[in-house]
């Protein structure tokens, strides 16, 4: 799995956070879209379905619980894996996001090569699961061409 088949949208409203992990990513090899409001994220989403959103649930607009909730609605973003990345530690607050349907919660201060793996990790999660198209939510891709063989 190479990551410049990927797009990540990092939602964050921190401008110096978004800028270092646009940054970090790019170098990475993935293709990166930054938004700093909930509700530009949830446009972002619909039209150009990133493969990972990272993102922050303090946002000047909608929270991102609310991002996370609409998206886990909408049949065509549904299956976007979702990364919080916060400075809310609680517990309340960790599961929440995951009740939300989110694939992890990092909390900030965070190590970068630890939210590296932690992307890599839940794109090839995703990428091996059932692949769905998500208009039709007909099986498509790999699962199909091995079925056929």
């Amino acid at each position: 799995m190479e990551a410049q088949d990927h797009s990540l949208l990092i939602v964050e409203d921190d401008v110096d956070l978004a800028e270092m992990l646009n940054a970090y990513f790019r170098a990475q090899g993935y293709q990166v879209t930054v938004v700093h409001w909930g509700e530009d994220a949830l446009q972002a989403c619909a039209s150009i379905h990133p493969a990972l959103v990272i993102l922050d649930i303090r946002l000047p607009d909608i929270d991102g619980y609310e991002v996370a909730r609409r998206l886990r609605e909408n049949r065509r973003t549904n299956t976007i894996p979702i990364i919080f990345l916060t400075d809310r530690r609680s517990r309340a607050d960790r599961l929440q996001g995951l009740e939300l349907g989110a694939d992890d919660y990092i909390t900030k201060p965070f190590d970068m090569q630890e939210l590296r793996l932690r992307v890599r990790n839940s794109l090839q999660r995703f990428s091996k699961g059932t692949q769905v198209n998500p208009v039709t939510e007909l099986p498509e891709g790999s699962s199909v061409d091995e079925r056929l063989q």
